[in-house]
């Protein structure tokens, strides 16, 4: 993951006050610290960030088992600051690609990737103790610890009704790069708003200096 198109994005942000200007007062709201916020720790989440290609080997209470959380909360910092960028800089309340079922579109609980992946962080260590049912919200559902299984890094995942059976869930590391690219790359689209607004600016500096 190319950490240079954040650091570009950002000295887009700081390239003119075009960005400070028009988003540190939008009828009351100061949207300018939600694009600071959102940059900071899209910067922290992309810096370093391993996608664990070849990983093999896990034992029962290995380490690696906080490495892929790990993983996957830097995946939900990049998620969350796009969606808000998008939607300060285009001026919606729409979820950036709140609908795709691109990535895990085969995936056991026929949900939206979004849906998917809060399943994934959820069951992988977020709250594995304590999920709710998949399949049957009058249940609840229990995460085992994470073993390697013939499909990859993998849980149990356990019922509290008896009659229900056990699934398996796993994760592809693939699938949650393809998940993160997918909304860290909308920071070219970005870039390009913010690029107009700058030329904007400098335009208007150039009327000023030539009056």
């Amino acid at each position: 993951m190319d950490q240079l198109l954040i650091e570009k994005f950002r000295n887009r942000i700081n390239e003119t006050e075009y960005a400070w200007k028009t988003f540190s007062n939008v009828k009351g709201r100061n949207q300018w610290n939600c694009i600071c916020s959102a940059m900071d720790w899209i910067t922290v989440a992309v810096n370093g960030i391993d996608f664990m290609h070849g990983m093999s080997g896990i034992r029962h209470g290995s380490e690696k088992t906080f490495d892929v959380l790990t993983l996957i909360m830097r995946i939900a910092l990049i998620k969350e600051g796009i969606e808000q960028l998008h939607r300060v800089l285009y001026g919606t309340s729409e979820q950036y690609r709140k609908d795709d079922k691109i990535v895990w579109n085969g995936d056991p609980f026929g949900q939206t990737d979004n849906e998917y992946f809060e399943i994934l962080r959820a069951c992988f260590g977020a709250h594995p103790i304590n999920l709710k049912g998949f399949t049957n919200s009058n249940m609840r559902q229990f995460a085992s610890w994470p073993f390697m299984g013939t499909n990859g890094f993998s849980i149990f995942l356990c019922p509290s009704n008896s009659e229900e059976e056990n699934l398996i869930l796993s994760i592809s590391f693939e699938q949650l790069e393809k998940y993160a690219l997918l909304r860290y790359q909308h920071l070219t689209d970005m870039i390009q708003i913010i690029e107009q607004g700058n030329l904007c600016v400098r335009r208007m500096r150039e009327v000023e200096t030539s009056i």
